[in-house]
């Protein structure tokens, strides 16, 4: 792995949540376009298995590439699909059932995955169902996800990650570290980036992205 570099981007939500979600989101769009404008060229292939409130698909339309996500809450597919040019590569299933589905070559698959501190029971890959609760099972549902992915990513295809460690009073989690190492059965860390936020929320002054190529 190389030395971890810094950058400075600006802290701004460009696009208005819906109303639905709360004042927690972690990924503008600035990143994306950072991320997408340095690693992909126009016309390419860019994937989110985590769309959320879909930043990424809308950054790759932005940016003339041509986006594809897995979204599991429906209120939020629809408000995501709804906005999107190429609504119908926007798919209301679980990133684990990307095999069901045809999906071309992809050259970027970017991502800002659902957190999950290690002392909570909610795991927000199974949308909490108790029977898969935990950290541990979340760290391996994660690995798994990104297993079934591996197919359709091409050889040289960079995977990165957006991830925050957490901290809820005296308990820590080194997400950043966990989900690196859940991952690296098949896939290898190349590079972690710094971002320092310009004109940053008081609460989040920094953050960090990870890259990964397949084994």
């Amino acid at each position: 792995m190389t030395t971890a570099q810094t950058i400075n981007l600006l802290w701004e939500l460009e696009r208005e949540p819906p109303p639905f979600e709360g004042n927690d989101i972690k990924f503008p769009e600035s990143l994306a376009r950072h991320i997408i404008k340095t690693y992909t060229k126009k016309g390419d292939k860019v994937l989110d298995p985590f769309t959320g409130l879909g930043t990424t698909l809308f950054v790759a339309e932005e940016l003339n590439r041509t986006p594809f996500g897995f979204e599991t809450d429906t209120d939020k597919h629809q408000w995501v699909a709804g906005q999107l040019e190429h609504w119908t590569h926007h798919i209301h299933d679980d990133a684990y059932n990307v095999p069901n589905y045809h999906l071309p070559k992809i050259d970027l698959l970017l991502t800002s995955p659902p957190y999950m501190p290690r002392h909570h029971k909610f795991n927000p890959l199974y949308n909490g169902d108790p029977q898969k609760a935990g950290y541990d099972c979340y760290l391996k549902r994660l690995a798994q996800i990104f297993k079934r992915i591996r197919p359709i990513l091409k050889k040289n295809t960079p995977v990165i990650l957006h991830l925050d460690n957490l901290k809820h009073g005296t308990k820590f989690t080194p997400l950043v570290h966990d989900v690196a190492g859940a991952l690296s059965k098949d896939y290898c860390l190349c590079d972690e980036i710094k971002i320092i936020w310009d004109n940053p929320k008081l609460d989040y002054l920094t953050t960090q992205y990870l890259v990964f190529k397949k084994r």
